[in-house]
């Protein structure tokens, strides 16, 4: 992949995570937090891969995220390993908001989902705009 296919590649995934998360606030809003939370890990898996990217890797499976993101984000000094657990407790919510039909998120849950998944977004996308991949907004 050459410099300027991963930076549009970077730029879509941004762009997807962000609409993603647009929709999880729109979700949560209407107290649909099961599909909140769904949305939720879209918007978080995308910007992961945007930081992935940058790395030169790019997720094939949902599964390997976490594991992607110790040996390729946390050793570099991107994230945190904190940021580890984050990826797989959110992870959890969408197989449980997609796939366990008696499992119900909580207004709370969804809460503590966003207010952590909105920090991540937030340092993931100030360190892509600080590295030069996309464009800081305004600018």
């Amino acid at each position: 992949m050459t410099e300027d296919n991963r930076r549009t590649a970077i730029g879509e995934e941004v762009r997807s995570g962000t609409r993603a998360l647009s929709a999880a606030r729109a979700l949560r809003d209407l107290g649909l937090y099961n599909d909140a939370l769904s949305r939720l890990y879209y918007a978080l898996f995308h910007h992961v891969t945007a930081l992935l990217l940058t790395q030169g890797i790019e997720p094939r499976r949902h599964r390997a995220l976490p594991g992607l993101v110790t040996k390729h984000l946390v050793t570099s000094g991107v994230l945190q390993s904190a940021d580890v657990t984050l990826v797989a407790r959110i992870s959890g919510y969408r197989d449980l908001a997609d796939y366990e039909r008696a499992w119900e998120a909580t207004k709370d849950d969804a809460a503590h989902a966003f207010a952590d998944v909105e920090s991540l977004v937030e340092r993931a996308t100030t360190y892509l705009e600080q590295q030069g991949w996309v464009k800081q907004e305004g600018v």
